[in-house]
């Protein structure tokens, strides 16, 4: 009576069952890790945002004597006191924030101790002049963040030539136009004394959520049992119609 599940019709049929079921299955793990790396992520930055703020000078001390690296203190709050160099000034184009394109100013800062930090000031809507930095001495707040390196199949600015609008903030390849080697990690401003241009908006805290990965992980599962039920389904009809040929009719 089962002979029939090994004609090649129904053997193609078992193939596509069992390769759409791993493939869901699959998916489903694929979307299970994805949800565990964002908790990890958001744990961890959680805990460097509540760390306490200390003097940028610290930070770049731990990552020279390697006892740290930029990724291992990003997201942490410092205090950055130095003069901007606004010659230097780079718009960081193609951003997005509050649902509306601009860019970010980025312009490097003096420290007391000679040492060169990329700052982000913020973000300008676009076609939005960007303006000096304040002159002077500056105290900012900020967060550090890690340089964003280049990926695949993402827009790469020119290796060679000064650059004055980047689409990534490539420390290594802004260092080949600064003055002088810029810091391994640059900073986000969260405050300014004396305050910088009122056009600039705050960059936006990383949105510590899990997304939607738990739901979609459930959704593969669920169709992955719709497709073994509905294979269970299509055989038992089929041999319902060998036991009782009068079914067909």
């Amino acid at each position: 009576m089962y002979k029939f599940l090994l004609r090649p019709l129904w053997l193609l049929l078992h193939v596509t069952v069992i390769a759409t079921v791993v493939l869901m299955v699959n998916l489903a793990f694929w979307q299970l890790s994805r949800y565990h790396e964002r908790v990890d992520f958001n744990a961890v930055v959680a805990q460097r945002v509540a760390a306490p703020i200390v003097p940028i000078e610290d930070l770049l001390a731990q990552i020279a004597d390697a006892s740290q690296t930029p990724q291992t203190i990003e997201w942490r709050t410092v205090l950055v006191v130095g003069e901007y160099l606004n010659d230097e000034t780079i718009d960081a184009v193609n951003r997005s924030q509050g649902g509306f394109s601009g860019k970010d100013p980025l312009t490097p800062m003096r420290l007391k101790d000679g040492q060169l930090v990329l700052i982000n000031r913020g973000f300008l809507p676009q076609a939005t002049e960007t303006k000096p930095a304040p002159g002077g001495q500056v105290e900012i707040l900020g967060r550090l963040r890690a340089a964003e390196n280049r990926r695949r199949f993402r827009i790469s600015d020119p290796a060679e030539g000064e650059l004055r609008e980047i689409t990534n903030i490539d420390l290594l390849r802004l260092n080949k136009q600064m003055p002088s080697e810029l810091a391994p990690i640059y900073v986000e401003m969260l405050q300014s004394q004396p305050q910088d241009s009122s056009e600039l908006s705050q960059i936006a805290a990383p949105a510590l959520s899990t997304g939607s990965h738990l739901s979609y992980t459930f959704q593969w599962f669920i169709f992955s049992i719709f497709v073994i039920a509905g294979w269970i389904i299509v055989v038992r009809r089929k041999i319902k119609t060998l036991q009782n040929p009068q079914i067909a009719k």
